[in-house]
């Protein structure tokens, strides 16, 4: 028998134990999620406070200000994501069991999954690319060229009639610089799942918040709230962010000084506008569902039935927002990175594609592989997170288990 609306995946729901009427003690989950938060805070203390200058021994870490917002931003993902999966079985089969029949959508996943993968551990395997001035504009693996394009810098690979040769020293080649497209590309995914994922946390909190809240309460809060979003979506979150680059260049670009920390504070706080008004439509339409009255007649405070039967239905309009939002998120971090005002080590997609472009007196089919791959890359990214955003919608979409 399909399961009722008020029965929707719980991702976002704060676990709490009744005690009384309507006071709630933290479950065993809430502990966790507080706890592991204490955790990051200590070692950010010891980091910044006790130790700056140094590496975090045992672990001999250096994490920068955005790696800390990544952190915290996986516990978070872990808390309201994989533990609820983890912890209701039944559930989380029915959605693996409605998700594995549509077959785009599990490309779309191993797509996503695979970038994910990268982006974690890929420049932990691969060294950073240097430059070799020597080793210009080699080809790539399996393919050759013209020994007029390496001219005066020597041909790593050997040279059959007339055409240089790659070889699996430069997998994807090299740039005009000199560096190694491969590594540089594997450093580009992992700049991009840091943005994609610390701004997307940052986004779906405020606007669950803000939504909820006006949706639910409606009124002058709604009025005060959604003129408040009216105003800040009046001004791009890119058009605040290049006035400040331009007027603090020194701390906003700068590598050492957190590029991406900066970035994805300025699109996580104002870049939320158009989430938050899915999300109060899907409040608006659940505070007068029956459950949500039964609720009410029960004693739960709002509080509590906004958290257990308002938020966890808006489940999949928050997931299959952020699937829109977070490609043009990375996108935008690209183009900012490709017009030198958002610095990153190790090297954003976006330097990738400047360099790749360098040498202007070279067509770009010529030296194709210092760009296209990327490009592909992006290509396959925007449309992986289309498609499995609005199929976790259909699976997650309580009318839809009850059809």
């Amino acid at each position: 028998m399909p399961s009722s609306s008020s029965d929707a995946p719980a991702f976002t729901q704060v676990d709490w134990d009744e005690v009384g009427d309507g006071v709630g003690r933290p479950g065993a989950r809430t502990i966790g999620f507080g706890l592991a938060l204490g955790v990051l805070a200590a070692l950010l203390a010891y980091d910044f406070v006790i130790n700056p200058d140094k590496t975090m021994a045992p672990l001999e870490w250096d994490v920068r200000r955005e790696g800390w917002l990544v952190l915290v931003s996986l516990v978070v993902v872990a808390r309201y994501g994989l533990v609820p999966l983890v912890a209701d079985r039944d559930r989380t089969a029915r959605y693996v069991d409605a998700f594995r029949q549509r077959r785009a959508g599990v490309l779309a996943l191993t797509y996503l999954t695979v970038f994910a993968v990268i982006g974690l551990v890929g420049p932990g395997v691969f060294e950073f690319s240097y430059a070799k001035l020597g080793h210009r504009l080699q080809p790539p693996v399996f393919a050759s060229v013209s020994t007029d394009i390496v001219h005066t810098y020597s041909c790593v690979g050997p040279v059959v009639d007339g055409a240089c040769q790659g070889t699996w020293q430069y997998p994807l080649g090299t740039n005009y610089i000199g560096e190694n497209v491969f590594k540089n590309w594997l450093s580009g995914i992992h700049v991009a799942f840091k943005v994609g994922i610390s701004t997307a946390v940052i986004m779906a909190t405020v606007a669950t918040v803000v939504g909820t809240v006006a949706g639910y309460y409606g009124g002058v809060v709604d009025d005060l709230l959604m003129r408040y979003v009216d105003i800040q979506q009046t001004v791009p979150a890119i058009v605040v962010y290049i006035i400040l680059a331009t007027l603090f260049l020194g701390n906003m670009t700068n590598i050492s000084d957190g590029g991406l920390f900066a970035f994805a504070l300025v699109f996580g706080l104002l870049d939320w506008g158009g989430i938050a008004r899915l999300v109060r439509a899907d409040a608006m339409q659940r505070r007068t569902t029956g459950y949500v009255r039964a609720a009410k007649a029960a004693g739960a405070s709002n509080l509590r039935v906004m958290r257990r039967h308002v938020v966890p239905n808006s489940t999949a309009t928050i997931v299959t927002a952020l699937t829109r939002r977070i490609p043009l998120v990375i996108l935008a971090q690209i183009g900012l990175a490709f017009l030198e005002l958002n610095r990153t080590r190790p090297v954003s997609l976006g330097n990738v594609l400047l360099v790749g472009v360098m040498g202007r007196h070279m067509p770009w089919h010529v030296k194709w592989w210092t760009t296209v791959p990327a490009v592909l890359f992006l290509v396959g990214m925007v449309v992986s997170f289309n498609v499995f955003g609005d199929t976790v919608r259909d699976v997650l979409d309580p009318r839809e288990e009850a059809q």
